[in-house]
């Protein structure tokens, strides 16, 4: 079966994007990362709770406020 004329190139196009995305994604500092991840757990959770279920998403400025040192956590190669 023949591909209709420029759907390859578009799928090619799609990857590429697709591609270029998760370099950038994968060059965040891992702050930005987990903002990310919070900002995906609170989309999820209020999709979760439309449908009756109990969840509760990363606090992590409670967690800054009982222990400031938590950020200043260092880890070292051996």
């Amino acid at each position: 079966m023949e591909a209709v004329d420029g759907v390859n190139a578009e799928v090619a196009r799609i990857f590429a994007a697709k591609e270029q995305r998760r370099q950038a994604l994968a060059r965040l500092p891992f702050p930005a990362k987990v903002r990310a991840v919070m900002q995906l757990q609170e989309m999820a959770a209020t999709i979760m709770r439309a449908r009756g279920k109990m969840v509760r998403p990363w606090d992590v400025s409670a967690r800054k406020e009982k222990n400031p040192s938590v950020s200043k956590v260092s880890v070292t190669k051996t």
